[in-house]
């Protein structure tokens, strides 16, 4: 008897969550009259916490001023000059997976922002032209000035 209530349970909660889904997408505007912020919401899956900034550590906010300096230093003469600035961006995400320590929601909210991140870094170690990396690493760089808009 427990399981079947559990089983009518999950599925209940499933169905729930479902019937949302189709409400929002009933709801959507056209997407060229999107705002920036919407586009990058869907883009990430980024929210504010109840119209607040998620909170971060001290040293989350450390290691997201490293990856920036990284991209704001950034050579680019050179594909090898990119694929440089890939690996030392890899360097510091690795940093900042291994020193993180939030725990909860705002974590759970980093790491919306953080696994974008990590794979526009494998595209740029990837990158084939100088052309298709300075536009990976612009896509960083916007990137990376999200976290002001989502985190404190």
């Amino acid at each position: 008897m427990k399981k079947i209530l559990a089983v009518l349970l999950v599925t209940s909660f499933m169905m729930a969550c479902n019937s949302g889904d189709d409400k929002e997408k009933a709801a959507a505007t056209d997407p060229a009259a999107e705002t920036q912020h919407e586009q990058e919401q869907k883009a990430t899956g980024l929210v504010l916490n109840n119209g607040t900034k998620w909170k971060a550590d001290s040293t989350t906010l450390l290691n997201v001023s490293l990856l920036q300096k990284i991209v704001s230093g950034a050579k680019k003469e050179n594909l090898d000059n990119y694929t440089q600035t890939a690996t030392l961006l890899q360097g510091g995400l690795n940093k900042m997976v291994n020193e993180c320590k939030m725990k909860g929601a705002d974590h759970d909210a980093l790491h919306q922002w953080l696994e974008p991140l990590m794979e526009k870094t494998k595209d740029l170690k990837k990158a084939t032209s100088t052309e298709n990396a300075a536009a990976t690493l612009n896509e960083i760089d916007q990137h990376l000035k999200l976290f002001a808009q989502y985190f404190e």
